[in-house]
């Protein structure tokens, strides 16, 4: 499954996450899901501090680039320095990591790039133009300090390795009892050890499958530990498609409520949770609140006999949860947003007098304009002018690659205090293809940084009623409708939305 060939840009796909034996693997094998997931149209680089050299080995053997933040380069603002200066404005970014503050993200979305960021505990992050968090039971006023942000929430967005993607066939009633374990690609504080002889007693009848990551640290006690028990398998390093393999053939999964959690319920069966870090608390509480897993501890309580009843009530829930599609949904998100990366945004100059003059008398434009008279060159010129030399007027026009412009959006403040007033047009040739979201998308992110008192502001569109495509392009970038006005005695739908405070300079 691919995002199809027209959606491949010159633009780039870019990860800055890390991971280690002390930090885990969480991350890093999320991102490289969500990497294979939109190959080969995009093809992607990990930007990593100090990669372990089997982590390395191991995204390169999947079509992953591997660069190295240089030692030399210290973390926060100046790492985000050092990066926004990699990074192009038709890139499309992605953040996955709790140390990447508002201050990084606003450097780093101020090159134009799009940052995606992922997301498991609803920090907010204020500068993405896509926020991806696959925890289920994630509400959108969560993210309502993220203004303009595409949500991605829930399992229907799972960040499953595509060896997962597919629903695996339920087995047989006489095939051998088989308990997975795994405690995370790294596992620092060893729970992989603490918990498999208390799961050989519980379970005895079930033979089990440890699977440890390529950071795990204490491989060789482990080893040590299970030589002489024929009725545990372990297994380093895993490709995706062995893992994959390997869970199809178990009945019962010990886990923590992380990615690996996903792939189990991917697999189907009984799932027994058993967290291991704070950050995986929001997931652990969807999941056993859904009865897609039960706490370990509850499972414990369980006898050999239950856990087949337990497994035949999950699967029907994991199996309606995890549909197979996430990949799909994934390409469609991250095509459309490579494709809007192509434009090009730009502040309006007094070359584009003429340019505006078409667009505004343009009958469409007038049309559902507030005052719909066809204007005059010398009325036009004399306005373009004083808005061009007033500061609280902003003029943004967006072009196409080869420079054909697509469309304009004008931002007027009635003083440092008032809501801005925004216009928009998309270009009569470009009309009937979405750009509308894109422009003012685009627009309005760039208004952040170019009006740095905005934060704490807001900005209102108002749409001629009946104009159902233009309030369409306000609802979908999470504008919030108010009253109706009457102006000039027609109807007007009011879209507000609200900027948060910018803490980006503090770290």
């Amino acid at each position: 499954m691919s995002l199809p060939t027209s959606s491949v840009t010159s633009g780039r796909l870019l990860f800055r996450v890390d991971g280690s034996t002390i930090t885990g693997l969480g991350h890093l094998v999320r991102c490289q899901a969500l990497a294979q997931a939109l190959q080969p149209a995009l093809a992607a680089t990990f930007i990593i501090r100090e990669p372990a050299p089997t982590i390395a080995q191991q995204l390169t053997a999947v079509g992953i680039t591997v660069q190295t933040v240089p030692a030399d380069v210290p973390p926060g603002l100046s790492e985000a320095e050092w990066l926004a200066n990699q990074v192009s404005a038709t890139d499309i970014l992605v953040l996955d990591g709790y140390h990447f503050g508002p201050a990084y993200q606003r450097r780093l979305a101020a090159t134009g790039a799009a940052l995606v960021c992922l997301d498991d505990l609803i920090t907010a992050p204020t500068w993405a133009d896509v926020v991806l968090n696959q925890a289920g039971g994630v509400a959108p006023v969560a993210y309502s300090q993220v203004p303009l942000a595409r949500l991605c929430p829930g399992p229907a967005y799972a960040l499953l390795r595509p060896a997962f993607w597919q629903p695996a066939p339920a087995l047989p009633d006489d095939a051998p009892r088989r308990l997975f374990l795994n405690m995370g690609g790294a596992d620092p504080g060893n729970q992989t050890l603490a918990l498999l002889p208390q799961l050989r007693r519980q379970f005895s009848a079930y033979q089990v499958a440890v699977v440890t990551g390529a950071a795990y640290p204490h491989l060789a006690a482990l080893q040590a530990a299970t030589a002489a028990d024929a009725q545990v398998i372990l297994r380093n390093n895993l490709s995706a498609t062995d893992l994959a393999a390997l869970l199809r053939t178990c009945q019962v999964f010990v886990c923590p409520p992380s990615g690996v959690a996903y792939e189990c319920c991917a697999a189907g069966g009984a799932v027994l949770l058993h967290p291991t870090a704070d950050n995986q608390r929001a997931l652990f509480e969807f999941l056993t609140r859904q009865e897609l897993a039960l706490p370990l501890a509850a499972g414990l309580a369980l006898s050999e006999a239950e856990l087949p009843a337990l497994a035949a009530r999950q699967r029907p829930r994991q199996r309606a949860l995890f549909d197979g599609r996430a990949g799909e949904r994934l390409q469609s998100i991250f095509g459309e947003l490579a494709a809007s990366q192509q434009y090009i945004l730009r502040r309006a100059t007094a070359a584009d007098a003429a340019l505006y003059f078409g667009w505004a008398n343009d009958p469409a434009v007038r049309q559902y304009a507030i005052h719909p008279e066809p204007i005059a060159w010398e009325t036009h010129v004399a306005w373009f002018r004083r808005r061009l030399q007033d500061a609280d007027s902003y003029l943004y026009i967006l072009s196409t690659a080869g420079g054909e412009p697509v469309g304009q959006v004008r931002v007027e403040f009635d003083g440092p205090d008032s809501p801005g007033l925004i216009d928009y047009s998309v270009a009569a040739a470009h009309r009937g293809r979405g750009l509308g979201a894109v422009l003012l998308r685009r627009a309005l992110q760039r208004l952040r940084h170019d009006r740095p008192r905005l934060a704490g502001g807001a900005v209102l569109g108002q749409v001629q009623a009946g104009n159902v495509a233009s309030a369409r392009v306000f609802e979908g970038l999470r504008f919030v409708r108010q009253a109706a006005v009457t102006l000039r005695g027609e109807a007007y739908e009011v879209f507000r939305l609200d900027f948060p405070l910018d803490f980006a300079l503090d770290f």
